[in-house]
């Protein structure tokens, strides 16, 4: 949205932002949820649905997000998982790691 305003960019666009972090990281949490309650073929789904929101996100909480999904995602082995576990490796690696103050 903000792209679209060129230089006249009023303050409240901001809160798109912060909405679509909470949005990708409730999606992120879904899907790690659903690896912790042992279904790992739906939660491979939801996670690629949500890697590829976490893709559009430049942003340290989806980055701490992403590893928590690893850790759900590690008891598991399949293809699919795998695909799920490198993408998010791909994604949590290319993500800020600080916090700026």
């Amino acid at each position: 949205m903000a792209d679209g305003l060129g230089d006249d960019v009023p303050d409240w666009v901001a809160y798109f932002d912060a909405a679509e972090r909470v949005r990708v990281m409730d999606r992120i949490g879904l899907s790690a949820a659903l690896f912790t309650e042992g279904d790992a073929e739906q939660a491979a789904v939801a996670a690629q649905q949500a890697l590829d929101d976490a893709a559009r996100v430049d942003s340290t909480l989806v980055a701490s997000r992403l590893n928590t999904l690893l850790d759900a995602a590690r008891p598991y082995r399949t293809a699919a998982v795998d695909d799920v576990r490198t993408r998010a490796r791909d994604l949590a690696s290319s993500r800020p790691t600080t916090v700026a103050a």
